[in-house]
């Protein structure tokens, strides 16, 4: 990635004519965590993880070149960065090439899509799923992908986008023997004076087997509305999603990777795809330089998309913090947590049991 850096550092003056801005975060902190399964054969506890994390830290590059007076050429480059050398990359995160005019803006690229925008509901700064809402805006993704969005009209835009089952699944690309995974993506906002609503569905094309073996499309249907001005921020949010993911894919979300329950592992017996109802709510209020912030989440039981089975119970979650703002660019984030898995989650060998995790971070923001 080095050698890319000194190339766009060298290039700066050059690219300074065509409306060039440079841009990123970093976002860094010390968290703590611990998990603990509880079951009819006892219970086990992790060790309690501290560490130096990092928080989707990023840079990038965008710009736009005007073509005519109603059409102009856009661009980014952004990837995700790590202040603990952990993962880095180029153009890992929404980068693409488009057109932009009176007609709204077509882009190529990697793209995220309306689910992965929706996510002003969830302010938190963390690596581990117990401190923010990653369960909640897990159905959310970035892929190689066309997206079309609308000019907005009257408050409200619309957005399409789709991958292709060659992106998807290039291994096949040159045969199609396997059923095709196209990814198909929507959008609807609606915004006015502080107030918003906005709708976001993915389907996922020959996701999972029914219990015939004939494959199934996935689906995720996500919506949001609340209020965000005069330094108030309520919002609520609601979404389905239907063979998105499997049972032991779920449960995962909730272990931070202690996944172990008397010797055995809890991910064993779920292979199943579920689905599965999460809500959230976030409120936010800013005095002066300070903003606390606090969210509680709750899931309904994940249930097999063919068997009917609960494998992993309902889920509660509360997330209490804030943001002290140093200046417009840096600020220092704390925040507490704990969320619990119900007793009726399926762990191995017919057992049942609970899940527990509890977190807290602190944290520091910088933005250029």
């Amino acid at each position: 990635m080095k050698q890319y850096l000194v190339l766009a550092f060298t290039a700066l003056p050059a690219l300074a004519a065509a409306e060039v801005k440079m841009y990123g975060q970093i976002k860094s902190g010390i968290a703590a965590g611990q998990v603990k399964i509880s079951g009819s054969n006892g219970s086990e506890k992790s060790a309690v993880a501290t560490e130096i994390v990092d928080n989707t830290s990023r840079f990038g590059f965008k710009g736009s070149e005007k073509i005519s007076d109603d059409l102009k050429a856009v661009w980014q480059v952004e990837q995700r960065i790590s202040v603990i050398n952990a993962r880095e990359g180029w153009a890992t995160r929404d980068s693409f090439v488009g057109l932009e005019g009176k007609f709204g803006k077509l882009r190529a690229g990697n793209i995220s899509n309306q689910l992965n925008w929706m996510d002003n509901i969830d302010p938190w700064m963390y690596s581990n799923n117990a401190l923010g809402l990653g369960v909640f805006t897990r159905t959310g993704n970035r892929k190689a992908s066309i997206r079309y969005d609308t000019p907005k009209i009257a408050g409200f835009d619309a957005n399409i986008q789709v991958s292709p089952r060659d992106n998807q699944n290039p291994a096949d690309r040159r045969t199609h023997r396997q059923p095709e995974q196209t990814q198909y993506d929507a959008g609807l906002n609606y915004s006015n004076a502080g107030y918003f609503v906005q709708l976001g569905y993915n389907m996922r094309k020959n996701r999972y087997q029914n219990s015939n073996g004939a494959y199934k499309d996935s689906h995720v249907g996500r919506l949001l509305a609340g209020y965000d001005a005069n330094n108030l921020f309520i919002g609520v949010g609601a979404q389905h999603a239907k063979g998105y993911e499997t049972g032991n894919s779920y449960i995962g979300y909730f272990t931070n990777g202690f996944n172990s329950y008397n010797g055995a592992s809890i991910r064993e017996d779920k292979s199943e795809a579920v689905k599965v109802t999460d809500a959230a709510v976030t409120a936010t209020y800013r005095f002066g330089n300070i903003k606390p912030q606090i969210t509680y989440a709750h899931g309904w039981a994940a249930k097999g998309v063919n068997s009917g089975d609960l494998l992993v119970d309902k889920f509660d979650q509360i997330i209490l913090g804030g943001d002290y703002r140093f200046s417009k660019r840096t600020s220092a984030r704390l925040s507490m947590a704990h969320v619990r898995v119900g007793s009726k989650t399926r762990l191995n060998n017919g057992n049942t049991g609970k899940i527990q995790q509890t977190a807290a971070q602190l944290g520091l923001h910088h933005r250029f």
